[in-house]
């Protein structure tokens, strides 16, 4: 998340107004000390105009790509009236 905040040139401070959280929740995010949840995720990668995926470790967002397969071959199992749309 640093090294994507650094690149587009936005401040802790900056991007804690953004998704409203305090410049000392972003450094303890940054430094791994504080959890993150997923909507906060989005939000950070939606402040930086970046993908939810540029902020996870390649491992995890390849990891996270191939569950994305794998939950749309399900739907696509599923018959149409028990699908959500």
């Amino acid at each position: 998340m640093r090294a994507l905040r650094e690149r587009k040139n936005v401040t802790q401070e900056e991007l804690g107004r953004r998704i409203d959280l305090s410049r000392t929740s972003i450094v303890n995010i940054e430094k791994g000390r504080q959890r993150v949840l997923l909507h906060q995720v989005v939000e950070i990668a939606d402040a930086l105009d970046a993908k939810p995926a540029e902020l996870l470790p390649k491992a995890s967002a390849e990891k996270a790509l191939e569950l994305r397969d794998d939950v749309a071959l399900l739907i696509e199992s599923l018959e149409a009236e028990k699908r959500l749309t």
